[in-house]
């Protein structure tokens, strides 16, 4: 593990070894008027991750009011668009699934009671596609969230789970997730699973169990090793103004059960 800090600033890298890969995470490294900015490279793959929260609540929202955009952009993978149309266009399917699995996962650790805006947006910097820029756009959400002041119980993990000859295969490259009969993205924290994706040709529900756990250990750890060395970059949580149902709402409820 390689751990540098400016002690000048707020920034701070870390880095360690997931799946036979190097992860560095740095954090403040841009975007100063967030509550919290984290950049994730995995392999040559890059996101970078910005939250920000209103500082009042929305007015009249029965509902906690998160927006997550995950952003790909062509550039990433070495392209520009050409031709007449020069800009990039509507997000991709695609886009949009990767949005609504982190928002899918982050949202329970929000506290029920709050109805400030919280904004995400993950934008895809660089691709090696051999590591997914999913996971990554995860790790960095969870971070920025974590550190930021924005009140949140985090920070949690995702891994892609690939199965090739039975043999389970933690964030498998390209090739391999072509090989692979298993398709799986697991996200938790140190506790308890958030979100299960996936996607098989009937393997075995004692193998897929299997996968699971072997992707939550690895959570676990990587989730330890965040805790230790970002726990002291934590900023103070905002002390939001807490939205209450009103106890006749519960009262009609249990009259009608």
């Amino acid at each position: 593990m390689n751990l540098s800090i400016d002690v000048n600033s707020k920034y701070k890298k870390i880095s360690t070894i997931l799946a036979g890969r190097t992860l560095s995470i740095e954090i403040n490294k841009t975007s100063d008027l967030a509550n919290g900015s984290c950049w994730v490279q995995y392999g040559n793959t890059v996101v970078m991750a910005n939250v920000t929260m209103a500082t009042k609540p929305r007015e009249d929202a029965d509902f906690f009011p998160l927006s997550v955009d995950y952003e790909e952009k062509l550039y990433a993978a070495g392209k520009i668009p050409g031709s007449y149309v020069k800009r990039e266009g509507k997000p991709s399917n695609y886009a949009i699934l990767v949005s609504r699995c982190i928002d899918r996962a982050i949202r329970p650790f929000f506290p029920k009671s709050m109805r400030n805006d919280v904004c995400v947006v993950a934008t895809v910097l660089a691709t090696d596609f051999d590591n997914s820029p999913e996971v990554c756009a995860m790790l960095a959400t969870s971070v920025a969230l974590y550190i930021s002041d924005i009140p949140w119980n985090g920070p949690i993990v995702s891994l892609n789970v690939g199965l090739i000859d039975e043999n389970i295969i933690l964030n498998p490259t390209k090739i391999e997730r072509e090989k692979s009969t298993l398709n799986l993205t697991v996200a938790a924290n140190s506790e308890k699973i958030a979100m299960i994706e996936a996607g098989a040709s009937e393997i075995d529900e004692n193998l897929m169990l299997e996968a699971i756990k072997q992707a939550h250990e690895e959570i676990k750890q990587l989730i330890n090793f965040i805790e230790i060395n970002l726990k002291s970059c934590q900023q103070p949580k905002y002390i939001y103004q807490e939205e209450v149902l009103p106890e006749e709402v519960f009262s009609e409820i249990e009259l009608k059960h």
